[in-house]
């Protein structure tokens, strides 16, 4: 079986930052759990930041993870990304740019069936605003779309019973506060994890087995 490959932005390492489940670091559960891509102006977003912890081996785990490219990343932009992000020449998003197109080598070089891209970017994944993240992966069926907050439920899912529920709610919310966006927004946004963390734990309850 192909393994599931999670493309990691570096704001979602930033949320996750000095939060501690089941005894680690929330942001290094990813390579515990996936394996991780990240492309090479991630790795130098997070060397320039100082509010990851523990820096090292958040450091060293992205540099370990760094996807080599088959082809010209020049050419991954102006075939593949252009239509989406008309304006290539600018240095925004540039990280979040090479990470499409790490999604999307994984799945056509065939080393990754599918891929979840983890980025907290509120506004680049917003389906109303047509971010161009959403409309990426609206259009190439190479994978979905996570938030640091989906991936929170993940982990209650699978390690529920060292990550109890109302360890779960605090990490929601930290990480939620983190995130930022309008006041309402973020409410609203906690509020409905919170249902769906509720939801997962009384259906994981009634499952005595798991």
């Amino acid at each position: 079986m192909k393994p599931l490959l999670c493309v990691v932005d570096a704001n979602s390492l930033v949320h996750m930052r000095d939060i501690r489940v089941a005894r680690r670091y929330l942001g290094l559960w990813l390579w515990q759990e996936f394996t991780v891509g990240v492309s090479d102006k991630i790795i130098e977003e997070i060397q320039r930041l100082r509010k990851i912890a523990p820096e090292s081996a958040v450091q060293r785990k992205c540099v370990k993870s760094n996807w080599g490219f088959q082809n010209q990343i020049d050419d991954l932009e102006s075939v593949f990304l252009q239509p989406f992000y008309p304006n290539l020449e600018g240095r925004r998003n540039k990280g979040e740019l090479h990470n499409c197109c790490v999604a999307l080598e994984a799945v056509l070089s065939d080393k990754h069936r599918q891929v979840i891209f983890l980025t907290d970017e509120l506004h680049s994944t917003n389906p109303w605003k047509k971010g161009f993240i959403y409309c990426i992966f609206d259009t190439y069926p190479i994978g979905k779309i996570w938030s640091s907050l989906d991936f929170i439920l993940y982990l209650f899912l699978r390690h529920r019973k060292n990550f109890p529920l109302p360890e779960a709610e605090n990490v929601l919310r930290d990480v939620n506060s983190r995130m930022g966006g309008k006041v309402e927004d973020a409410q609203k946004r906690l509020i409905t994890f919170n249902e769906k963390l509720r939801q997962i734990d009384l259906t994981l309850s009634q499952l005595h087995s798991l």
